[in-house]
């Protein structure tokens, strides 16, 4: 979360050095907004990473379980 706070705030801050500076501060406004783009991507990518491969993205609808989900059934009678 941090790294998409830091990658939103650069691009603002770059894009109001672009709008409202003179001289070569454009040229750091661009580049700021470079970098925040840069970080958001790596927060996207670093996002992915902690993720689960094997689990659902979010929960199932209706607290639904599919088989696959299920532990193996045990035979009570025996």
């Amino acid at each position: 979360m941090y790294l998409d706070v830091a990658a939103k705030g650069l691009s603002l801050a770059g894009i109001a050095l672009m709008i409202f500076a003179e001289g070569g501060w454009f040229t750091a406004g661009m580049f700021m907004v470079l970098v925040g783009v840069l970080i958001g991507a790596w927060a996207v990518f670093a996002a992915r990473r902690v993720r689960s491969p094997g689990g659902p993205a979010r929960p199932a609808p209706f607290g639904t379980w599919s088989r696959r989900d299920a532990g193996p059934e045990k035979d009570s009678e025996s």
